[in-house]
């Protein structure tokens, strides 16, 4: 692949010096050592596909992210959305002022989960396999798609510690009815939960 002496590559993704620069001297202003750049995308292959420059403190650091030395600090990305990340490149640019800019260029965001002709249940589903309840796992829990109704309505069913749990009906609307609707955004109504409730000793929550 030929790139530019100039730029440094990593896994795909290009940062040039002049974005280095900009990014090691906004870190050196927090004074917070250890301090890190993430790149991190939400619903990514979706239509509500997001993504962001952030600052990432030393303790939200985690084993499942890459890390990407540079010139006095470090790039992390979530291992998870890193296919989503590749061919990225961040450089400095203007805006429409004249004054410099960071640049985040990224054009796998929107590549696509699942084919470009795939029924939406079968989206939401590949979606709610991989983003959704993974999210589950630190409670022992985990949720699968059932089916979407002709009004909209995509069901759901808690396994594992969210079975029987007294938090489900919260996990399902502060987060997963939220998280879907970004992603999804008008193709989708609202969020129920089908599961048969019953505690157990798995149940994280009774």
């Amino acid at each position: 692949m030929g790139l530019c002496a100039d730029f440094v590559l990593m896994s795909k993704i290009t940062v040039s010096p002049a974005a280095q620069a900009y990014l090691r001297s906004i870190i050196e202003k927090q004074k917070m050592p250890g301090l890190a750049i993430r790149l991190s995308v939400t619903n990514p292959g979706t239509p509500g596909v997001e993504s962001g420059i952030l600052y990432c403190p030393k303790e939200y650091i985690t084993t499942n992210d890459l890390h990407f030395k540079m010139e006095g600090f470090e790039i992390v990305i979530d291992l998870n959305v890193a296919d989503f990340l590749d061919e990225t490149t961040l450089d400095m640019g203007k805006d429409d002022s004249g004054a410099d800019v960071l640049t985040f260029h990224a054009p796998n965001l929107k590549r696509k989960l699942v084919s470009d002709d795939a029924p939406l249940k079968d989206q939401i589903a590949y979606f709610i396999e991989r983003f959704v309840s993974p999210t589950l796992a630190g409670h022992g829990g985990a949720v699968r798609f059932v089916n979407i109704t002709d009004d909209g309505i995509v069901q759901v069913e808690f396994s594992g510690g969210c079975n029987g749990c007294s938090l489900a009906s919260a996990t399902l609307h502060e987060g997963i009815e939220k998280q879907l609707k970004n992603a999804f955004q008008d193709q989708i109504k609202g969020v129920e939960d089908v599961t048969n409730h019953q505690a157990t000793a798995e149940t994280y929550a009774q």
